[in-house]
C-alpha cells in the first residue's frame, strides 16, 4: 500500500510540475472607451518541450533497469526514452514527452491492487504469472505477481487511451520476461 501512496504522489507532483511548465497564451488588452479593439488573432500556443538529452546519466546496470532497457522502452512508447531514477527495486523512465514509465519490483499481492484500480481492473496472464491491468488517477499501470512478489509498470502522464494501454502492458510483459 506504501508504493500506491508514493506512486499517487509521484502523480499529482508531475502533474503539478507539467501544469506548471505549460506556456499559457498572452491575453489581449481590453480596448479602453474610445479606442479602437485589436484586431488579428494570437499565434497558437506551443506545448512545451522537454530536452531529456541535457539530463545527467543515470546508472542503469544494476536493479530493475535490468529489466527492460531505455532503448526497449522509447521503441515500445516511440519516443526517446532515459533512465532519470534507479535503484535496486525501481527504475524510472523518463520520455521525450514529459511522461514517465516506473518499473518496480515490491512484496505485495494482487488483492490490493484490485481495490485501487476499481472498475477498471482487468485480470490478465502474462508468462503464465497472474496479473491485473487497469488504471489509477488517470495513468495506465500493469501488476503481476510471483510468489510473494509483484512486478509494477506504470505510465505517468502518458495518457490512457487503448493504444497507449497497450503500450505499457508490452512493456511489462518484456519486463517479466527478464524478471
Amino acid at each position: 500500500m506504501i508504493r500506491f501512496r508514493r506512486f499517487a504522489l509521484v502523480a499529482a507532483a508531475t502533474l503539478l510540475v507539467a501544469s506548471a511548465c505549460a506556456s499559457i497564451p498572452a491575453l489581449a488588452p481590453t480596448p479602453t472607451p474610445g479606442s479602437q479593439a485589436p484586431t488579428g488573432t494570437a499565434p497558437p500556443a506551443e506545448r512545451p518541450s522537454f530536452p531529456i538529452g541535457g539530463l545527467p546519466s543515470v546508472d542503469a546496470s544494476g536493479g530493475a533497469c535490468q529489466l527492460i532497457t531505455a532503448d526497449e522502452v522509447a521503441g515500445i512508447m516511440g519516443t526517446t526514452a532515459r533512465v532519470s531514477d534507479s535503484s535496486s527495486n525501481s527504475c524510472s523512465y523518463l520520455l521525450g514527452t514529459f511522461a514517465s514509465i516506473v518499473v518496480t519490483v515490491d512484496q505485495s499481492d494482487l488483492s490490493g491492487v484490485r481495490i485501487l484500480l476499481g472498475n477498471s481492473a482487468q485480470d490478465l496472464t502474462i508468462n503464465n504469472l497472474p496479473a491485473v491491468s487497469g488504471v489509477f488517477i488517470g495513468q495506465p499501470a500493469v501488476y503481476v505477481q510471483r510468489g510473494g512478489d509483484q512486478l509494477q509498470v506504470l505510465g505517468v502522464l502518458t495518457g490512457n487511451n487503448d493504444a497507449t494501454k497497450a503500450k505499457i502492458l508490452q512493456i511489462a510483459q518484456t519486463a517479466v520476461s527478464r524478471w
